[in-house]
């Protein structure tokens, strides 16, 4: 069940976090503090979701976390490719003198 859950989490943290960091920030610094925060947030996400599945007695938290960790691995890929591809978006937009 965390399985699930974490993936849908993972997806959705690793795709929209990025691409509001980079719209913000932009650049770069952008690119490294979005795929680092979403990262982070993915990782307490899946750690919370195995600390509730396990107060709830669904499952031990550790093996929890071991599933939606596996999830977690997802974005490895997607954060920086959100990161990316939101910084060329915006470097597109951009209209030359």
């Amino acid at each position: 069940m965390i399985f699930a859950f974490s993936i849908v989490a993972v997806i959705a943290i690793g795709w929209l976090v990025p691409r509001l960091i980079v719209h913000r920030i932009g650049g770069t610094a952008g690119v490294i503090l979005g795929t680092g925060l979403a990262l982070s947030l993915g990782a307490g996400v899946v750690w919370i979701g195995a600390q509730m599945a396990g107060m709830l007695g669904l499952g031990d938290p550790v093996t929890e976390f071991n599933r939606g960790f596996n999830a977690w691995k997802i974005m490895l890929l997607l954060a920086p490719a959100s990161a990316l591809h939101a910084r060329r978006q915006q470097q597109s937009e951009v209209p030359e003198d």
